[in-house]
């Protein structure tokens, strides 16, 4: 662990969700915090955009926890969040994901006890692997809902039992092809395959949802929006549409940054709120230790994906309270492939939103690496349209003919990877499987003083791993007593 900073002025690069986050707590810890961000608008990967009048969003599709005592819950009423204007609980049918094999459905409910009867009921004859799952789910699921969570829990390393693979795990207890299948899909929602997902990973994000499931009610817009308002209105200073070229160092410890143009912004320490290899290529070659640079380079990322935004009839498709996959699996059990559904509520003109999300290697867009987003070209776009007229036919499988379907927008890996700097366009950032928990591990301990990660590649996926790396970087920065103090005085 790092010693505290003992300046004020800090800076964070990037304002996606973890930059906003980090932002919110240290000022109200009484920094001086300056957010700068290359694109037009802040928000990273929740804020959505518009088509046609409807609403397409980007990473935030369904969040799970965000009830009162609930983990993200607790943690947004922290940074002065309210859930209530920004989501809308899901759940009202029983269900929030319906998983479609070809030999069977399972329905993902709320509650524990409720995940428990449907599992025993899909594999009757696993009852002894059952119980040592669920007894291992429920020990992680209590651990969240301590009071510490943001604390100790923001260090997952520290939970050593739980970090081997689900795989090898359901090796141990001989799981049966199906019961396989069934606990690889949680590992497809933070991109990692089951043999390679660390139990804590899968077993927390299994438990988020359990909790409680929301979605957003108007928008990625306005998600951002909050949090950038919440920020600026606690004294926060925003920089939009300004890159930052390079982390400025002086004998080892952080003295501030450069920008695109040049202009130097001064600073006591600097949190990089963004892909690590992003931050490295900020850093003179020789700021890092060799061995330190080689981890960071060669961090494998999550698989991308490609996915499809259709405008269809509202009239005849009505908005849908949970979300489907349509999956296949070998005789192993293992995921071979997976398509995500969800129709959700478009604008007043009787349109509704069909969004569908597929999987997708950066290297399939290889031709077009060296290009940028709107420049790409007529055999791009056509590749695009190609694998998204297929996945609209493919969903006509789950939802029976689509009555006045229309793709509205299509992005690929190469437009994640152009609007969040990530180097190969993934949602997820780095792979967080057993092979790399060490690695991954170092991006904590940066041996730069005055230097912080934060964001999902520091911690864990999506909003909540997010938001985990800002307490996380936050912790370090200012010293366990007095972010516990703060929290404990808000809560």
């Amino acid at each position: 662990m790092k010693d505290p900073v003992t300046g004020k002025d800090i800076i964070i690069i990037g304002a996606g969700i973890g930059g906003l986050s980090t932002g919110i707590l240290l000022l109200l810890l009484g920094y001086r915090v300056t957010i700068v961000e290359k694109n037009r608008k802040p928000g990273g990967l929740m804020r959505s955009y518009l088509r046609k009048g409807v609403d397409c969003p980007v990473g935030v599709h369904y969040v799970g926890a965000l009830g009162p005592s609930e983990p993200l819950g607790k943690m947004f009423h922290v940074l002065g969040i309210s859930v209530e204007d920004l989501f809308y609980p899901m759940g009202s049918s029983g269900l929030v994901d319906r998983y479609r094999f070809d030999d069977f459905v399972f329905d993902m409910p709320l509650g524990m006890d409720a995940y428990e009867r449907n599992l025993r009921k899909a594999c009757p004859a696993e009852g002894p692997a059952l119980d040592i799952l669920m007894k291992s789910l429920r020990e992680i699921s209590g651990q969240m809902m301590d009071p510490s969570f943001f604390l100790r829990q923001s260090d997952p390393f520290q939970n050593m039992d739980f970090l081997r693979p689900m795989g090898e795990l359901l090796d141990d207890l001989r799981a049966s092809a199906r019961l396989r299948a069934l606990l690889a899909v949680p590992c497809q929602l933070i991109g990692v395959d089951l043999d390679d997902c660390p139990v804590i990973f899968h077993h927390m994000a299994v438990a988020g949802y359990l909790f409680s499931s929301w979605r957003l009610k108007e928008g990625g817009g306005k998600m951002a929006d909050a949090f950038a308002q919440r920020f600026t209105a606690l004294g926060g200073k925003l920089i939009l549409n300004r890159a930052v070229r390079k982390i400025n160092l002086s004998s080892g410890k952080v003295t501030g940054i450069s920008l695109g143009d040049g202009e130097k912004l001064l600073a006591d320490a600097v949190v990089a709120a963004i892909h690590p290899k992003t931050m490295l290529s900020m850093l003179d070659p020789g700021a890092l230790r060799s061995s330190l640079r080689e981890r960071i380079l060669t961090l494998e990322e999550t698989k991308g994906v490609i996915a499809v935004q259709a405008g269809i009839d509202a009239a005849a498709h009505r908005e849908l309270d949970y979300n489907i996959y349509r999956l296949r699996h070998d005789e192993r059990g293992g995921i071979t492939n997976g398509i995500f559904y969800q129709i959700r509520k478009g604008n007043a003109s009787g349109t509704n939103l069909l969004s569908i999300i597929a999987r997708s290697f950066y290297r399939d867009w290889s031709l077009w690496e060296n290009t940028v987003s709107g420049k790409r070209g007529a055999d791009y776009e056509d590749k695009k349209l190609t694998i998204a007229r297929d996945l609209l036919k493919k969903s006509e499988e789950v939802f029976g003919p689509l009555k006045n379907a229309k793709i509205l927008d299509v992005f690929t890996p190469l437009t994640l990877r152009d609007y969040v700097n990530c180097p190969e366009g993934s949602c997820y950032g780095v792979l967080r499987s057993v092979r790399q928990l060490l690695k991954i591990a170092s991006l904590n301990k940066l041996s730069i003083k005055g230097l912080y990660m934060a964001g999902q590649n520091s911690v864990a996926p999506g909003v909540m791993g997010c938001i985990l790396g800002s307490f996380n970087a936050v912790r370090q920065l200012a010293g366990t007593p007095r972010l516990y103090g703060e929290i404990s005085r808000l809560l």
